[in-house]
């Protein structure tokens, strides 16, 4: 009996009273919780805290039970308010928290490499990746501001070279690369331009011209209809000499029976055509060779050309067409513009006409990108706005390619410009298209 009051007591002494002793601390002391926060691959990770007064506790959190460590739940959230559950050996708990985050992940420039005409102004834009609603204003800072000037959150070109702009959103920081030339002039139409002079371009100068147009394309949309847009005003506006009219001499698709040329009166090639170096992409030569803007033997005999007298090199009306839609990302192939009855593939054919109307005019749905032009003709919308149709087109009666404002009377008086096709089904893509290039 003895012995049996002693395992009593002891049972009490060493069981009922120390577990007496932790109820009493646990209603005495609850359990607390901190949270705290931390931003990890654009993730929102949450640690709570949790006293130590609490056994073996397990939090319930995006539906799956997270065992705590060293008193430790980290789990992934939400940035808005959200309520856990924390369960102990004794007591479950609702603990709500917010993490009310307010931070810029990231961004991402749209374009790294910007190349502008002294004087020239484009917009930085960037799209931006935050958390919350944090500040997301763009700062640009220029490297030199004699070559390139911040205006808000436009670059301008002051003159010709290279810069470096630091665009910063938030704590992150990326660099634009800027160049600045007088190869190329702020976008203006000129209906008489100067006449492009033979071999004025160096090989170095002819590579950055046609990387400014490769990137003009390629921000407009390479194989959209944007695209070709780019490349004829780029062409005709950027470039601030005229190409000369130069009737063929002969084109790659012979489908006329005629002689099989490369590079008189056309250039069906990426690129400009103004340097030497240019002749090794030719694929044959006739009466040349010769770049842009150098005396070649013309075989015609109309609009005041003679017969066997050299003329400055340059485009015909679809040598033109074609070479802007070559370097759009489309190959219509090195083509002509005439209705031919034994011939299916020239750009007259790549779709129905519509013949030039006043209510066609106003209906709003010319765009350019779409050919205009007659039989024997072609051309292509270059620009719309305000009630001008912008026409970009080689002509004899313009001594070259122009980029030519037309009013609805004047095209409806035009017996050069008398239907439009739609080129819609041809370019599938707009791209990044605009009506008009301000």
């Amino acid at each position: 009996m003895k012995k049996f009051v002693i395992v009593i007591l002891c049972v009490i002494f060493f069981v009922f009273i120390p577990l007496g002793v932790i109820i009493t601390l646990y209603f005495t002391n609850p359990i607390e919780i901190q949270s705290e926060y931390h931003v990890e691959n654009g993730e929102i990770f949450v640690t709570l805290v949790i006293s130590e007064n609490a056994i073996n506790p397990i939090c319930v959190a995006n539906n799956m039970e997270i065992k705590a460590v060293n008193h430790k739940c980290v789990f992934t959230s939400l940035n808005e308010e959200t309520t856990v559950e924390v369960k102990s050996a004794f007591q479950d708990i609702s603990y709500t928290y917010h993490p009310n985050i307010n931070q810029v992940l990231d961004f991402t420039l749209m374009k790294e490499q910007y190349y502008l005409a002294v004087g020239g102004k484009e917009e930085v834009r960037v799209s931006v990746s935050s958390l919350g609603s944090p500040d997301e204003t763009l700062s640009l800072v220029s490297s030199n501001e004699g070559v390139v000037r911040v205006d808000g959150s436009s670059i301008v070109g002051v003159s010709s070279g290279d810069a470096v702009v630091t665009a910063r959103v938030g704590d992150t920081e990326k660099e634009i690369h800027v160049t600045v030339t007088d190869l190329i002039q702020i976008p203006v139409v000129d209906k008489r331009k100067k006449d492009l002079p033979c071999n004025i371009y160096s090989v170095e100068q002819n590579q950055l011209l046609d990387t400014i147009l490769e990137s003009r394309v390629t921000d407009a949309g390479y194989q959209t209809r944007a695209g070709v847009v780019a490349a004829l005003r780029f062409f005709t506006l950027e470039f601030p000499y005229q190409i000369n009219y130069f009737f063929e001499n002969g084109r790659l698709n012979n489908n006329t029976g005629g002689d099989y040329i490369d590079g008189e009166g056309r250039f069906y090639h990426k690129g400009l055509y103004l340097h030497s170096s240019k002749y090794s992409e030719l694929l044959k030569v006739g009466y040349g060779p010769a770049i842009w803007g150098c005396p070649l033997v013309n075989w015609q005999d109309e609009s005041g050309f003679v017969r066997g007298v050299k003329y400055p090199n340059g485009l015909d009306c679809s040598g033109f067409i074609t070479w802007a839609m070559y370097n759009g990302g489309f190959d219509p192939g090195d083509t002509g513009a005439g209705e031919n009855s034994w011939t299916d593939d020239d750009l007259s054919d790549l779709g129905s006409h519509q013949s030039i109307t006043r209510s066609l005019l106003e209906s709003n749905t010319i765009k350019a990108g779409d050919l205009i032009g007659t039989n024997g003709h072609i051309a292509m919308v270059g620009g719309i706005k305000d009630g001008i149709i912008y026409v970009a087109e080689s002509t004899t009666y313009y001594d070259g390619v122009v980029m030519y404002p037309y009013t609805y009377s004047e095209l409806l008086a035009s017996p050069y410009l008398t239907y439009v096709i739609n080129m819609d089904d041809y370019y599938q893509n707009d791209g990044n298209y605009t009506a008009y290039w301000e």
